[in-house]
């Protein structure tokens, strides 16, 4: 089993919520790597975990049993998406990609922005991970060595919280771990309305045929989105993506969770699992900054 390479100096650009925008994979190919010419972002120091180097070393997701994508099974095969850990890093490197996707398909709901929001009590705390555990997806995966990677940055107009989370969990029949990523963002805006950038976001998911479902009782608004899809030319391949999302007054928070699978080869976690750990997840770390 090879060791995922350390994170490099952070890229990526100031995005609402820091989604990442799937790519097509090339044909035949079981990973790929970063785009070129990423902006470097204000405020995260080179020990950022945003955006980790896609690894040479072998590694793979969960697949794609229960809901997430109705393959069941733990056999491997050499060469599969289990040898690559490619995917699990694709969502921290295109992560400040979405939101200008956002912005260019819905140019109108992000003007005339209005005062600020109050932020509700939330307040910046320097690791946001450990003050809220991840018990609940801890209980599934065993974090790996030098992870989560975590960094705060403070200023007068807003500031950022950001957790990325690497993990891996044994499966029956397998020598090789899977793995899966967790790049958790929280955002206290103190000078703008973050209202129409939360529209526009879920705009932005829904026009990427995203499934979308909206949270209730969790800060003033909130949702999941959902997609699952091939990743090259053999269909059998799959990247399954979840995000929640969710606003209270300035606050905005983004848990993002990746995973992947080969229909009829792999077993991932099912969906309601995924996403209940999710939930308790999030409740947890917005009571640790100051939620009810």
């Amino acid at each position: 089993m090879a060791t995922p390479p350390p994170p490099p100096p952070a890229q990526g650009g100031p995005g609402f919520t820091g989604f990442p925008q799937q790519q097509p994979r090339p044909a035949g190919a079981p990973g790929f790597g970063p785009p070129p010419g990423l902006p470097s972002s204000p405020g995260l120091p080179p020990t950022s975990p945003g955006l980790p180097p896609a690894p040479s070393g072998p590694a793979g997701g969960p697949g794609g049993a229960g809901g997430a994508g109705g393959a069941g099974g733990t056999g491997h095969t050499g060469g599969n998406l289990r040898r690559n850990a490619v995917w699990a890093f694709v969502g921290a490197i295109l992560a400040s990609v979405v939101w200008s996707g956002a912005v260019a398909v819905v140019p109108r709901m992000v003007q005339g922005r209005s005062s600020a929001q109050s932020i509700h009590g939330y307040h910046a705390i320097d690791k946001i991970c450990e003050a809220g555990k991840l018990t609940a997806f801890r209980q599934k995966y065993k974090m790996v060595d030098n992870y989560p990677l975590e960094h705060t940055g403070r200023s007068d107009s807003m500031d950022i919280m950001r957790c990325y989370a690497l993990m891996k969990r044994s499966v029956s029949g397998s020598d090789t771990p899977d793995y899966a990523t967790l790049d958790i963002r929280v955002e206290l805006h103190k000078t703008v309305d973050s209202s129409p950038e939360y529209a526009a976001t879920r705009h932005y998911f829904e026009q990427q045929k995203f499934e979308i479902a909206d949270v209730p009782n969790l800060g003033q608004e909130a949702y999941y989105a959902y997609g699952d899809e091939p990743t090259s030319s053999d269909k059998t391949f799959h990247d399954i993506n979840y995000y929640l999302v969710v606003r209270d007054g300035g606050m905005t928070f983004s848990l993002y969770w990746t995973d992947n699978y080969q229909l009829g080869k792999d077993a991932t976690l099912d969906r309601d699992t995924v996403r209940k750990a999710m939930l308790d997840d999030t409740r947890d770390i917005l009571k640790a900054i100051g939620g009810k």
